[in-house]
């Protein structure tokens, strides 16, 4: 199959031209999803160059902004998720490393690059999905979807490294009071996998038996089986109790990790 070049995706996306957007205003979603012990964000490239993206795109004139969100994300091969939005990145020199792509686009679509790569804010949301559920998709403005761990995004260009540091402390502080983990973790998982998800959201690590006793206090778990997890006795495996979860989360209830 041939590989789809920045005509392609100009042609896909925009049509004739830009005239159904909103100039200077653009979606971009940090999607995270959890691969025991890494957390991962998702990263596409621009066809023709090794230039590293956040997935995102731009909002039609008769679109609200959840809806762009949603839309870019379904080019990507993503239809469930959820979605916050975060905050509006728009600093004079966002747009570093962009103005690369101008030589690989064909004259037709000059104006095109030229709207493209004019100063843009950027509204910010973040998206949590299952690892082992998605199937990533090229559509949209991409050539090629990769999974990057959130500690290694040195490839990224303008300030998308920049957001996605911002963003994972904002999920960080919503970890206690959203249906984070619910969203990250597979319907069953060990106590290990649990502790190493807030450990990689939060940055740190947790002592284990504290976690474990914390978490077991909250009643928001139901032990479901044993599995081999590691040399030695098996691991319990649990699944949350989304009563007594959303209940915890609704309180408020801070575990102290």
């Amino acid at each position: 199959m041939r590989q789809r070049t920045l005509d392609d995706i100009i042609k896909d996306y925009f049509g004739k031209g830009t005239s159904a957007f909103l100039p200077h205003i653009s979606i971009n979603v940090v999607v995270f999803a959890y691969d025991h012990p890494h957390l991962k964000v998702l990263a596409h490239r621009i066809p023709g160059q090794e230039l590293w993206i956040l997935p995102g795109g731009y909002v039609k004139k008769e679109e609200d902004l959840d809806e762009a969100a949603c839309r870019n994300l379904r080019l990507t091969g993503i239809g469930s998720v959820f979605l916050r939005q975060v905050r509006t990145f728009g600093e004079t020199n966002r747009l570093q490393g962009l103005s690369a792509i101008e030589q690989d686009v064909s004259p037709d679509y000059a104006s095109v690059i030229k709207w493209i790569t004019q100063r843009f804010i950027t509204v910010v949301y973040y998206g949590l999905v299952k690892f082992s559920d998605t199937k990533l998709a090229h559509g949209g403005i991409s050539a090629e979807s990769k999974w990057m761990e959130v500690n290694g995004t040195d490839e990224l260009v303008m300030d998308h490294a920049g957001i996605i540091d911002g963003t994972r402390k904002v999920l960080a502080g919503e970890l206690m009071d959203h249906p984070v983990a619910e969203n990250l973790l597979p319907v069953t998982f060990t106590m290990n996998e649990l502790r190493g998800l807030y450990e990689s959201i939060l940055g740190r690590n947790i002592d284990r038996g504290t976690f474990r006793r914390k978490i077991l206090r909250q009643g928001i778990l139901d032990k479901v089986g044993k599995i081999q997890d590691t040399p030695g006795r098996p691991a319990d495996i649990f699944m949350f109790n989304h009563d007594s979860y959303f209940k915890s989360l609704q309180e408020e209830t801070r575990f102290g990790f």
